[in-house]
C-alpha cells in the first residue's frame, strides 16, 4: 500500500513539472514572437529567402494556442495556413517534411493523401473534400514577410 502512494506521489510530482516546463515554454515562445513581431504580424520569412516553389514552416502565439503554420511562395505570392489537415489533427507533413504533391500542382497531406490548393487552401481531392485548411493573413512589409494570427474562435485550430 505504501509504495502505490508513493508512486503517485512521485508521478503527480512529475506531472506538475511537465506542466511548469510546458507553461514556461509557451511564454518564453510568447516573449520571442513579441520581440520578432511588428504591425500586428510576425516576420517569418525574407521575401528573398523563399524562393517560388518553396515552404517554409513557423509558429505563432495566437490567444492561448500555438499554432504551427507554413508559408508557402506560390508563383511569387505568399499563403499561409495552420500546419494541419482538416480531415484529422495532423501536420501535413506528418512524416516526411514535404508538402507539394508529385505533380507540384497542390499542397498534400502525406498522412492520407488530400490535395489542397495553394491560393485558397481548399481540399479539392481526398476525405475532406470542400473543406478548406486554416488561412492566416500574410502581409510583405519591404524586404519582409508577416503573418499573423488569425480572427475569432481559435479552439478548432489549436487543440
Amino acid at each position: 500500500m505504501a509504495i502505490t502512494i508513493y508512486l503517485s506521489l512521485v508521478f503527480l510530482v512529475v506531472y506538475l513539472i511537465g506542466l511548469a516546463i510546458r507553461r514556461w515554454r509557451f511564454v518564453h515562445d510568447r516573449n520571442l514572437m513579441a520581440r520578432e513581431s511588428r504591425g500586428g504580424g510576425r516576420v517569418v520569412a525574407r521575401v528573398d529567402e523563399l524562393q517560388p516553389g518553396a515552404v517554409k514552416k513557423f509558429w505563432l502565439i495566437c490567444q492561448k494556442y500555438r499554432l504551427d503554420g507554413i508559408l508557402i511562395n506560390h508563383g511569387g505570392s505568399f499563403y499561409a495556413y495552420v500546419n494541419r489537415c482538416r480531415h484529422m489533427p495532423t501536420p501535413l507533413d506528418f512524416v516526411r517534411d514535404e508538402f507539394f504533391s508529385d505533380d507540384g500542382c497542390h499542397l498534400q497531406c502525406y498522412t492520407h493523401g488530400a490535395l489542397y490548393d495553394f491560393a485558397s487552401g481548399v481540399c479539392v481531392a481526398g476525405p475532406c473534400k470542400g473543406e478548406s485548411l486554416y488561412r492566416l493573413p500574410v502581409r510583405v512589409d519591404g524586404a519582409d514577410v508577416l503573418v499573423g494570427c488569425p480572427d475569432g474562435d481559435l479552439r478548432p485550430m489549436g487543440e
